[in-house]
């Protein structure tokens, strides 16, 4: 019998070297400090499914009756959000995290990582925080984190 060595083979397959490659959601991930503003410990947020991170602008009307019969828009103040839904995860320190957070009116600051460990930072309020509990499927979270300030740009990690 003629055993196959996958292990062998394995690792001498090349890795594509296309940096054009799309990322998947499952690979974003959104954790909360735990720790302080000047040493941060960054807590994952447990049973995440999904965290938009959704960034606007307001529009100012600049038109003018010389502009040609043409609207004209100039960006205003900008802002961020965060809407994250997921499971809830019993002693997680993430969501717990949350819960008081929101219970006390506290502001949190966020993390929100890329696939390649980048990741951007902000302060937040929690505006909502949701949990549904149907008789025939699983519990689950959601909820918005409005931006206070700016959204960091994107930072390297710390090696």
């Amino acid at each position: 019998m003629l055993k196959f060595d996958l292990q062998r083979f394995a690792a001498t397959l090349p890795d594509n070297p296309s940096t054009s490659n799309a990322t998947v959601g499952k690979d974003y991930l959104l954790y909360v400090n735990t720790g302080t503003v000047a040493g941060p410990i960054w807590t994952l947020i447990g049973g995440q499914r999904g965290s938009s991170l959704n960034r606007n602008a307001d529009s100012i009307d600049v038109s003018h009756k010389t502009s040609g019969g043409w609207k004209s828009s100039k960006t205003g103040l900008r802002g961020w959000s965060i809407d994250l839904d997921g499971l809830v995860l019993l002693n997680d320190d993430g969501i717990e995290a949350l819960e008081t957070a929101f219970n006390e009116g506290k502001e949190i600051q966020v993390k929100f990582e890329y696939p390649n460990k980048k990741y951007r930072t902000g302060w937040a309020a929690i505006t909502d925080l949701s949990i549904e509990t149907p008789h025939d499927g699983e519990a689950s979270l959601s909820g918005t984190l409005e931006g206070n300030g700016s959204l960091s740009d994107l930072i390297d990690p710390v090696e």
